[in-house]
């Protein structure tokens, strides 16, 4: 999955803010600590038209998504 990367500070920015009815922005941490913004197409197009429209000049690459911790075994 390609997401936005995004400083703290640009994420403290725009975590949860709203950008279209009912949408908003939820950032998340790769396994790195790099934080991500994920659009979807609509999204895009919402986005080039507002404030936020910065956020669509952030770099893109690839998401890595932290490890699933192993399951904890009970005796």
């Amino acid at each position: 999955m390609i997401g936005y990367i995004l400083t703290e500070e640009q994420k403290d920015q725009i975590q949860g803010q709203e950008f279209a009815p009912y949408q908003r922005f939820n950032c998340v941490q790769d396994f790195e600590g790099v934080w991500f913004n994920f659009l979807t197409d609509q999204d895009i197009l919402t986005v080039a038209t507002s404030p936020w429209v910065w956020i669509l000049l952030c770099p893109r690459i690839e998401y890595k998504p932290k490890p699933i911790p192993a399951p904890f075994e009970q005796e």
